[in-house]
C-alpha cells in the first residue's frame, strides 16, 4: 500500500513504446492506417505499453520510411 501511495505522488517520466509511436505517428488512427492494423489492436497494445514482437519489424520499417524520431531501442524499451 505504501508503494502505491508513493507512486501516486510521482510524475510519469517515461513513454512506453506504444505511447511514443502513437505520438510520433500523429495519433492512433494515423498509426493504424500506416502500419495496416486496426485501431482496436493499437488500443490493446496500450494496456501493456509494448508493441508485439511479430509487428515490431513492420513498425520500424514505417518509422524509417517516414523518418520518424524513434530508435530501435526506443521501439522496444520506450523513452525516458
Amino acid at each position: 500500500m505504501l508503494q502505491l501511495c508513493q507512486y501516486r505522488g510521482m510524475e510519469k517520466t517515461k513513454l512506453t513504446p506504444v505511447e511514443l509511436c502513437i505520438k510520433e505517428f500523429g495519433g492512433i488512427r494515423p498509426m493504424a492506417r500506416i502500419i495496416n492494423r486496426n485501431c482496436g489492436s493499437i488500443c490493446k497494445w496500450q494496456k501493456s505499453g509494448l508493441i508485439p514482437t511479430s509487428i515490431q519489424r513492420t513498425v520500424f520499417e514505417k518509422i524509417c520510411e517516414l523518418n520518424l524520431d524513434i530508435s530501435p531501442y526506443e521501439l522496444i524499451m520506450g523513452r525516458e
